[in-house]
């Protein structure tokens, strides 16, 4: 419109600057479509709702108004045509009221059709105009309505969640809960035991804060609960809403009463004392900035590459200061192990379509595809070599593969890595029609019989393993003469994490079953890097710190996206609800497509209380209330992406991009918060309470 050639003009000498921002004479997308057909001759698009932009038809001197008139007229009789049709479709009367639609084309009409003999050529584009500005404004009103207030509550209920759950995490140096992993207070108390002193029993807060936070939650919230649905019921209305979200809130508030005065209104305890802890923090408010760019949505998946090379460059560089030279050489190879990895599984990659033409897809056979391709299959026989051997390794490194661990690990979790194999390769050879002398009803049979036997060891067979396995130690017994003995039990200094690392592995074989060979290889990646994260953290000290957790849920998420998957409904394997079933059946078909979908994150869930479990022995006090926090840690990262996500899936309401990019990445941030909440509960906290009584047989209590 700003040629230098006088073929456009404007209608006021003010408007040859161009404006200093765009909301003053706002020119939108749509207003190119009726502009564009009229210039070229050619009829505008039946759908239009966009009006001719006015310097088009001004002509050089800004004064052909009959230009201006004849191509708003044209438009807004397509729209008028346009609008009929949609209003008969949808059954709906136009409103004839005074400022409605149908009443400004009557008046722009009756304008038209005066017997002046000048025609008022201006005030008919002007009334034309209007008609066109009050048509868009309504048809926005019902295709893109946003409730403001609701949207607000959402937004400050998860917010209000966000801070409660961060109070719960944080910790101070005078509890007598941040005291249970204090290495010399621990070698202090074992001193006194072998001198036969014993400290006067008292009852630790840390065991009754569980039990004060839910009884103030259910209190809190049933009081306003009941409350506020007697005042929708008897107001007779609707609200309903309001009330969930008053519950919601006094319940939160409770809980925070009773956390505060617990431990005294510490708010500074919030932010972090170590550089670990800001390290954390990066991580999080990072992510959570950037969902503000579309381009930094779209690649997420290489921002989270990079954050995760950045805590494994980290922690190579702390692994220097570790005073003894084993230490240092184990946790500079971890790191390096951690690295190296995640390299390896960032060429796992599905593209969305707003990363081309800078983003090659790996996962299937081609961009086109949704096959794997026929090389792709050694990848789930060699997780069937590697990965057993690879658990076994980091077992025996602290002598923990005693027990249960060599059958199971040896022989019934690679059984169950090899039927995945098998599995994948009959379907390969089901798609591609390899073996025509079996019929595909019997084929597919086959292959779908052998991945419910998969699930069935691991999932079935596996989970009642971990419940009656017992701790994976041996006894050795050894004497120099017939009157003394010596009593060596191997593994004990990691009792309750090798016995729970049972769990993650048997959820990791379900997964890389579900998971296509491109998928199950980045899960059995994922399960190599936990093992190598749990190694850093004992190595560095760094249990009680956010970082391991934080970095766990980085790992969720990278493996989210090289399992096949990008923040877009599109991207859902559909197909793998078909792995372990003939037909659709509920609820197991919805289920294996949540496994299939949200398989990183959840053996991340899993795998939470390994990191505080790894190399501690049966007398380590606190496991639950220390995994709890840990897991309060890994969702509250969830929660905060999910908190961001949304509010600036509200804030951009208007982008243009709102329904590709920023809309998908709030709604999946909300699945993932709920899936590794209700793993979190159901899976890791009663997998640890469950791990804890199964050791407290052998050992007896710690506390």
């Amino acid at each position: 419109m700003y040629s230098k050639k006088p073929l456009f003009g404007r209608t006021k000498p003010e408007f040859a600057t161009p404006p200093a921002t765009a909301k003053i004479r706002p020119v939108n997308q749509i207003d190119l479509v009726p502009t564009l057909a009229l210039l070229l001759g050619i009829p505008i698009p039946y759908n239009n709702l966009g009006r001719p932009i006015e310097e088009a038809f001004a002509g050089p001197k800004g004064n052909a108004w009959n230009h201006l008139a004849a191509a708003s007229s044209v438009t807004s009789a397509g729209i008028r045509r346009y609008q009929a049709s949609y209003f008969k479709a949808r059954g709906i009367e136009q409103s004839t009221k005074p400022g409605s639609p149908a009443a400004l084309w009557s008046s722009a009409e009756t304008l038209a059709q005066s017997d002046t003999k000048v025609k008022p050529w201006k005030a008919l584009y002007e009334a034309y105009t209007v008609y066109q500005e009050e048509t868009l404004k309504i048809c926005k009103d019902l295709w893109a309505r946003f409730d403001i207030p609701k949207m607000v509550l959402g937004i400050s209920v998860m917010a209000l969640g966000v801070i409660i759950l961060l109070l719960y995490v944080s910790r101070d140096e005078d509890e007598d809960f941040a005291v249970l992993d204090d290495a010399e207070l621990d070698f202090a108390e074992k001193s006194l035991e072998l001198q036969g002193s014993t400290a006067e029993p008292e009852v630790t807060s840390y065991k009754n804060l569980s039990k004060s936070l839910v009884k103030a939650g259910l209190l809190g919230g049933g009081l306003i609960g009941v409350l506020s649905s007697a005042l929708v019921m008897f107001s007779e209305s609707d609200q309903w809403l309001w009330a969930i979200a008053a519950t919601a809130i006094g319940s939160m508030i409770a809980v925070a009463g009773v956390l505060l005065q617990i431990r005294g209104i510490r708010i500074l305890n919030l932010l972090p004392t170590t550089s670990w802890g800001w390290l954390s923090v990066v991580f999080t408010l990072s992510q959570s900035v950037g969902f503000a760019s579309n381009s930094y949505t779209i690649w997420e998946d290489s921002i989270s590459l990079f954050f995760l090379s950045t805590f494994g460059f980290a922690s190579a560089i702390a692994a220097l200061r570790r005073p003894s030279v084993r230490d240092r050489t184990l946790g500079v190879y971890h790191s390096i192990i951690f690295v190296i990895l995640t390299r390896a599984a960032s060429f796992s990659k599905l593209c969305r379509d707003e990363q081309m033409p800078y983003c090659t897809s790996t996962y299937y056979a081609s961009a086109n595809s949704s096959t794997s391709a026929t090389w792709q299959l050694a990848i789930p026989f060699a997780v069937f070599l590697l990965l057993p051997s690879i658990v076994k390794g980091y077992m025996r490194t602290s002598r923990s593969y005693e027990g249960l661990a060599p059958v199971w690990i040896g022989y019934v979790f690679r059984s169950a890595l090899f039927l995945a194999a098998v599995y994948w390769t009959l379907d390969a050879a089901d798609n591609g029609e390899w073996i025509t002398s079996i019929p595909q009803k019997m084929l597919k049979t086959i292959h779908v019989s052998v991945a419910q036997l998969v699930l069935a060891l691991t999932l079935v067979a596996g989970t009642t393993a971990f419940i009656w396995a017992p701790p994976c130690v041996s006894i050795l017994t050894t004497s120099s003469n017939s009157r003394t003995a010596q009593i060596t039990v191997l593994g004990y200094g990691n009792t309750n994490g090798a016995r729970y690392l049972f769990l993650p592995i048997n959820f990791a074989a379900a997964l890389i079953l579900l998971s296509k060979p491109m998928g199950g290889g980045a899960i059995a990646i994922m399960l190599w890097q936990i093992l190598s994260l749990a190694e850093i953290i004992d190595l560095n000290d760094l249990s009680a710190e956010t970082i391991g957790p934080v970095t766990l849920a980085l790992l969720g998420n990278f493996h989210f996206f090289k399992t096949g998957h990008q923040a877009v409904p599109a991207s859902i394997q559909w197909d793998a609800a078909f792995i372990p079933l003939l037909t659709v059946r509920y609820p197991w078909s919805p289920l294996v497509v949540a496994f299939n979908t949200f398989a990183g994150q959840i053996l991340a869930a899993v795998a939470v209380p390994l990191l505080v479990l790894w190399k501690t022995s049966p007398k380590r006090k606190g496991v639950l209330e220390s995994t709890s926090r840990a897991l309060g840690v890994f969702v509250a990262y969830y929660a905060v992406e999910s908190l961001a996500t949304m509010a600036w899936a509200g804030y951009l309401r208007r982008h243009l991009m709102l329904y590709r990019v920023f809309s998908p990445r709030f709604m999946m941030a909300g699945i993932v918060l709920l899936v590794v909440d209700l793993v979190g509960i159901i899976v890791a906290l009663l997998g640890v309470r469950t791990n804890t009584l199964a050791i407290a047989d052998v050992f007896g209590f710690a506390d």
